[in-house]
């Protein structure tokens, strides 16, 4: 509640007043992109492109499809695990029961909170049981 004797009824009282924010101080390095390490193969290089078209031949490829049309980049470094859930439960047509936005009912990370907060799992990452119990 405002006091009527305070000169700035808007501000907090010096007790109250929350303390600043220090800025989060900039990376010394960043990247772009990083050098995939062996065995990794880069999904458009020759030799990836080749593996694609040698599985798409031998008929082994019908999974990918119903993957790619799911694509998601993960919202944060650490949620490549609730990434790769969102992508998997919404290329299997899983319905989540809730909306995402507007009347669209879809996976989406914050939904995946229910074994480990998000904000533990955007510092730490999430380990393998905690995934099982998510999927």
């Amino acid at each position: 509640c405002l006091s009527s004797t305070s000169p700035h009824p808007a501000e907090p009282e010096p007790s109250q007043a929350q303390p600043e924010m220090m800025p989060i101080p900039e990376p010394q390095q960043t990247f772009h992109r990083r050098k995939l390490p062996p065995p990794a193969i880069e999904f458009s290089s020759r030799e990836g492109q080749a593996i694609f078209r040698e599985a798409l031949a031998a008929g082994t490829m019908g999974p990918f499809f119903r993957l790619i049309e799911q694509f998601h980049t993960q919202n944060e470094p650490a949620f490549c695990g609730l990434g790769t859930l969102t992508m998997v439960l919404n290329a299997l047509n899983v319905d989540p029961g809730k909306t995402w936005k507007g009347p669209w009912r879809w996976f989406h990370e914050g939904m995946l909170d229910c074994c480990e907060p998000l904000d533990r799992v955007k510092e730490m990452g999430i380990v393998w049981p905690k995934w099982v119990c998510l999927a």
